[in-house]
C-alpha cells in the first residue's frame, strides 16, 4: 500500500489534471505518478488525434459532413464543431465520461482531462490542478517535444484548446479555462517538468493527510 495514501480505502489519492495546449501534462502526470507511486489515466483524446480529425472536417466537403450528421455518433468527429442540435448526443457522452472517470478514480492516481475537475468536484481525498502558461512558450514547448514546426503547434493550438474547451462546455455546461474547481494551477511555462511534479505531489501529500 502507498504511503502517500494512493491505496486508502474508502477514498484512494486522486489528483486531476487538465492543461492548455502545450503545458507539459503527460510528461508532469507521468513524474507525479511516480513521485507518489499511483497510477496514470490518459486523456480521451492526444493532440494527434484532435488534428487528424480536424484534417478530415476540412476534406470531407459538403457530402461528406451531411452523411456524417445523418450517420450513428460514436467518433471523435461528433465531439466537437457540431450543430447545437446535437444535445442528446452530448447527454450520453456526458454519461460515458461520469462512468469512465468515476472507474478511473477507484483506482486512484492521475486522471488527465476528461473535465476531472467538475465530475468529481465533490469528491473527497481529491486535488484538482490545471496546467497552464503564456501561448508562446506553451507552443514552443509543444513544438519541441512533437518534432513539429512551430507554424504546425501554432495551429494545433488554436484548434486543440478550443477543442478541449468546447467539449467540457457541451458535455457539463463547465468552461475549464477558469479557476472553478481548481484547488491548484501551475505556470509550466516558468518551470521545468521536476519542479511542477514537486509541487503537484507535495500538495496532494497534503490533501491525501487532510482526508485521514
Amino acid at each position: 500500500m502507498s504511503t502517500d495514501g494512493a491505496g486508502d480505502a474508502p477514498h484512494p489519492l486522486v489528483i486531476t489534471m487538465w492543461e492548455t495546449y502545450g503545458s507539459n501534462m503527460e510528461a508532469v502526470a507521468v513524474r507525479v505518478g511516480e513521485i507518489l507511486s499511483v497510477p496514470i489515466h490518459m486523456q480521451a483524446y492526444s493532440s494527434e488525434d484532435i488534428e487528424r480529425a480536424q484534417e478530415e472536417r476540412e476534406n470531407e466537403g459538403a457530402l461528406g459532413r451531411l452523411v456524417r450528421l445523418l450517420a450513428p455518433v460514436g467518433s471523435i468527429q461528433d465531439v466537437a464543431w457540431n450543430p447545437s442540435g446535437m444535445d442528446a448526443t452530448y447527454r450520453e457522452m456526458s454519461r460515458e465520461n461520469t462512468a469512465v472517470v468515476w472507474a478511473e478514480a477507484e483506482a486512484g492516481g492521475v486522471v488527465m482531462g476528461r473535465s476531472g475537475a467538475y465530475v468529481l468536484k465533490d469528491r473527497p481525498h481529491t486535488l484538482h490542478v490545471k496546467l497552464d502558461g503564456a501561448t508562446e512558450k506553451r507552443v514552443a514547448r509543444a513544438a519541441e517535444l512533437s518534432g513539429i514546426s512551430l507554424a504546425r503547434a501554432n495551429k494545433r493550438q488554436r484548434i486543440e484548446d478550443e477543442f478541449r474547451a468546447e467539449t467540457s462546455l457541451r458535455t457539463y455546461y463547465w468552461d475549464p479555462r477558469g479557476v472553478d474547481n481548481y484547488d491548484l494551477v501551475v505556470n509550466t511555462g516558468l518551470q521545468e517538468t521536476e519542479e511542477s511534479a514537486q509541487f503537484i505531489a507535495a500538495a496532494a501529500r497534503i490533501r491525501g493527510a487532510r482526508a485521514r
